[in-house]
């Protein structure tokens, strides 16, 4: 692949200087001092939308023993998702990706109010504001517990060994773990600029690989049978779907494009992502508390799209995928996962 290049073209007389690229390290930035606090100001190198709970977290305890690590930054995305945020001053190390899941695995444990807790004694505010903030910028969390914890690494570069890694995670797990490049430039008269991009996924194929794990999992249901042919008609049989039962709209789910406009309707109109179980049929399935009318699960989900101002003239659109059971399983996942313990 060719490197990328940058360069300064003077408008006034068509000249260009090159921006030869640096390491923090060879202008005496750090880590902790310098790129974390970067991006403890402004979250969205990482992603935007993200609201940070802490930095240097280490309150953990594992079978009532206290654990040493030390994350970076822990963020909670819109969707109520904590976002750990592994940092790598230059070239991340091979093990930088073993490092940030055993952080999310201890985040997995954390409830929405340890966040809570965490928040308030982060900033330095009361618990009934640290509240009113955390539910405020993930309304989900109200009535529902947090989402599964995701990861960001952010380093310099990152070689195959760590790549490679992220990309078998994406593809073979349902863990969210990308890459963001953090890079530096020299103009040559004392100032840096420093440079984000998403590396992994790439928001190009970010939506190919959404759309290729749920024909993967679509294809593995065909081949166990056409008994109990959808998947709502498979939970209520199995007694996780009770007329009443609320669901939510899973908003990580959706492919990438859709997750942002989403998500900013879904703070200010948090009722739009919620649904009533009306034990109907499949067309007449779901109870939109935003307007009260009943939809099918895709149909729903089109709604909300377009309220969003999202395109969804697509007829293809997976409504299973995209709605959450109370325990925070996608219903058509769930609806595997029966399956195979009935061996259907």
């Amino acid at each position: 692949m060719t490197a990328e290049v940058a360069f300064v073209v003077d408008l006034a007389t068509g000249s260009v200087e090159d921006l030869p690229q640096i390491t923090f390290e060879s202008v005496g930035l750090w880590e902790r001092r310098d790129l974390q606090r970067w991006i403890a100001e402004r979250p969205e190198i990482v992603e935007p939308g993200l609201l940070l709970v802490t930095s240097e977290f280490a309150d953990w305890e594992h079978r009532q023993q206290r654990v040493a690590d030390r994350l970076d930054l822990l963020f909670l995305d819109p969707t109520g998702s904590p976002l750990v945020a592994e940092l790598k001053r230059d070239q991340a190390s091979e093990t930088v990706d073993l490092q940030a899941l055993k952080y999310a695995a201890y985040c997995s444990t954390l409830t929405t109010e340890a966040l809570v807790e965490q928040y308030a004694a982060f900033h330095d505010v009361d618990l009934e504001a640290a509240s009113q903030t955390i539910l405020h910028h993930a309304p989900a969390l109200v009535e529902a517990e947090r989402s599964p914890v995701r990861i960001r690494l952010v380093a310099g570069g990152f070689g195959p060994g760590v790549t490679s890694v992220v990309m078998w995670l994406r593809d073979r797990s349902e863990i969210d773990v990308g890459c963001i490049e953090v890079t530096a430039r020299s103009r040559g008269d004392g100032t840096v600029i420093v440079a984000a991009r998403q590396l992994i996924p790439l928001p190009q194929a970010e939506d190919y690989l959404v759309r290729r794990r749920q024909r993967e999992e679509r294809e593995e249901v065909r081949k166990r049978g056409s008994r109990g042919a959808n998947s709502v008609g498979v939970l209520a049989e199995a007694g996780l779907l009770t007329t009443g039962t609320t669901l939510q709209l899973g908003v990580q789910a959706l492919i990438g494009r859709w997750r942002e406009p989403v998500a900013a309707l879904l703070i200010e109109k948090p009722q739009v992502g919620e649904a009533e179980w009306t034990g109907e049929s499949v067309a007449r399935s779901l109870r939109w508390r935003h307007d009260g009318q009943v939809y099918s699960a895709t149909g729903l989900t089109k709604e909300i799209l377009a309220l969003a101002g999202i395109d969804v003239s697509t007829s293809g659109l997976p409504g299973p995928d995209y709605w959450l059971l109370p325990d925070g399983r996608a219903m058509y996942r769930a609806s595997v996962e029966v399956r195979g313990r009935n061996g259907v």
